[in-house]
């Protein structure tokens, strides 16, 4: 394995900015909207179950593809435990979160949106990134032939028996988990508000 002086990492605070803004604009719209699920009660209760559900899976899985690649992103090619299922189990992972949280609003739509736009954002990260891990790694190719770009291949899993990982990377990227998981309270505030008449609902998410 050898490693490229002359390629590029991806800018990841650049993507990180762009995400926090695309979070704010969608968003926005939550304040002003009722959600809707073809029908009440039940419906919208499971429609938030299944979201919040999404949620904890997305962030537990990016705790888990952090434990993996840690500080290595972009200095070695990490293959084993969520890389083995997927060439990018973390941004895979924020689409899942960001697809739950959606559906927790309570609508279908808004829950496509969210991850849908997301996952754009991220899947263009990976083309760039795969551009740069393609020069700067002479193994790549032969890891890319065996493990799928986006969607996972569970039947591919393999690991070790022990994974290091590093403290100070483990502890920031927990610190973005918190702010995934802050959304669960933010969404019971926002029904709270809407039900009770205090935040008005100007339009109707589908």
């Amino acid at each position: 394995m050898s490693v490229a002086a002359d390629p590029v990492p991806v800018n990841q605070r650049r993507r990180i900015a762009v995400l926090r803004g695309l979070g704010l604009f969608l968003l926005a719209p939550v304040l002003l909207a009722a959600p809707r699920w073809g029908f009440e009660g039940a419906g919208h209760e499971a429609l938030e179950v299944l979201g919040l559900a999404l949620l904890l899976v997305g962030v537990g899985g990016r705790v888990w593809s952090i434990l993996y690649v840690g500080a290595r992103k972009n200095r070695r090619l990490v293959t084993e435990g969520p890389y083995s299922l997927t060439r990018n189990p973390l941004y895979l992972f924020s689409t899942i979160a960001a697809t739950g949280i959606g559906l927790m609003i309570g609508a279908v739509a808004y829950g496509i949106l969210v991850g849908g736009t997301v996952g754009l954002v991220l899947w263009m990260t990976a083309r760039m990134e795969r551009d740069f891990l393609r020069a700067s790694f002479d193994d790549y190719d032969a890891y890319a032939a065996e493990v799928p770009f986006f969607l996972p291949r569970p039947t591919g899993y393999r690991t070790g028996r022990e994974v290091t990982f590093d403290a100070a990377v483990l502890t920031r990227n927990l610190r973005d988990a918190l702010v995934f998981l802050a959304f669960i309270p933010l969404v019971e505030v926002l029904d709270l508000a809407h039900a009770s008449g205090w935040l008005p609902q100007l339009i109707q998410l589908p």
